[in-house]
């Protein structure tokens, strides 16, 4: 790697290692709490499960664009966030859905996402203490479910499972007690709606949990199709609206690692030197630059930049080569065999040769300044004028 590059080169992989830090420790960890959704791949997502009922057969889709149901003969709509709730128009989409035969799974995590759907039937969510369930009576699929773990191992349920009760004497306990059952089911019309107070049996990690598989299978086995829709217009609003496309894309980690890239790209134009602005005006190809003009160049070059080492160099190989001219010396012998030869038309100034020669060695082997370089070329021009150079030149 050239040293003119070394410095900007060092500052953009400083920047990029701020930039892979930055994202590490914004981006959701592996066992994350905040994606819900049927990609989702950490704990709480449903991606298991959306896989798992596809392998077995069931023809599984999104419902991401908007809240229709007309292709579906079950509904997974486990855990709707509060930010998108049901609403009075969803529940009358979800009702006409359920007296038309097809069946619901809600994953009840916040009463409130869902009290649009809740409240319409007369049915409450409370606060349960159970940890895990197991079924409150036979019924139509609980053949072979044992318990069902409703939170993780060690966590308190407390604010995390619903029991729930009401509905008029509809309500049909499914798992739990029969007096504060944590499963239910509700006929609606010649539907199904099945409410679950936790959506841990749905989730990546609960799935493969005691009897979860069990249990959401019993419930799908007997729907009147095979067509399972997972909702995510409860988990990210409609594909196309204000939270999603752009402005869900460019958001949290994302957005970070756009602005320390357009961070990194300024740096590196200001510390490699790279002209910003306006073009300057064109030239003629054609037209040979003077004498001066070349200079001129020249000298801006070495301005911009601090590798003026070369500059000393030539220094040292000019003085060679002049001297070599006044006394003989072949001019392209090594310095310290130069400086010998020399020794022979005056020990003193041969020896003045010599600190010369390796002072600009050191010089074209660093980064001298202007001054130092300035320096250095009367100190030559005042040796070679000791040599008689300058009567031949």
């Amino acid at each position: 790697m050239k040293r003119s590059t070394a410095a900007p080169v060092a500052i953009l992989v400083a920047v990029l290692a701020i930039l892979v830090a930055v994202l590490v420790i914004a981006a959701p960890g592996p066992g994350g709490d905040d994606d819900y959704t049927s990609t989702g791949n950490d704990k709480v997502g449903t991606l298991a499960l959306y896989d798992w009922l596809q392998a077995v057969g069931g023809n599984v889709d999104r419902i991401d664009s908007e809240f229709t149901l007309g292709g579906t003969d079950v509904l997974i709509s486990a855990a709707p966030l509060d930010e998108y709730a049901y609403t009075a128009s969803d529940d009358a989409i979800l009702t006409a859905f359920l007296r038309g035969g097809g069946e619901a799974i809600l994953a009840v995590v916040d009463p409130d996402a869902a009290s649009a759907v809740l409240q319409p039937l007369g049915i409450d969510a409370e606060a349960s203490d159970a940890s895990a369930a197991s079924p409150s009576q036979p019924y139509p699929g609980s053949t072979g479910v044992g318990s069902v773990p409703l939170v993780p191992s060690g966590e308190s349920p407390v604010g995390n499972v619903w029991a729930f009760s009401g509905g008029g004497g509809s309500l049909v306990p499914l798992l739990g007690s029969a007096a504060a059952p944590v499963a239910v089911a509700v006929q609606v019309g010649a539907g199904r709606l099945y409410l679950i107070g936790s959506d841990y049996p749905l989730s990546n990690d609960g799935l493969r949990r005691g009897a979860s598989d069990s249990f959401v299978l019993g419930l799908v086995q007997d729907a009147r199709g095979n067509r399972i829709g997972f909702d995510e217009i409860h988990h990210l609003g409609a594909a196309g609206s204000g939270s999603q496309g752009l402005t869900a894309v460019f958001q949290g980690p994302l957005l970070a690692a756009l602005l320390l890239a357009l961070a990194i790209a300024l740096a590196y134009l200001v510390t490699s030197g790279r002209r910003l602005g306006r073009p300057l005006p064109r030239r003629d190809p054609g037209r040979v630059p003077t004498v001066l003009e070349h200079i001129d160049a020249v000298g801006h070059l070495l301005s911009r930049t601090h590798e003026r080492g070369a500059v000393a160099g030539r220094y040292a190989e000019e003085l060679k080569l002049r001297i070599g001219r006044v006394t003989g010396v072949e001019p392209r012998l090594p310095d310290t065999d130069f400086v010998a030869a020399l020794a022979n038309s005056g020990e003193e100034r041969a020896h003045a040769a010599g600190v010369l020669l390796a002072e600009a060695r050191v010089m074209a082997g660093g980064r001298p300044s202007e001054g130092e370089l300035l320096g250095l070329a009367r100190r030559v021009d005042a040796l070679e004028s000791e040599w008689g150079v300058a009567a031949i030149r």
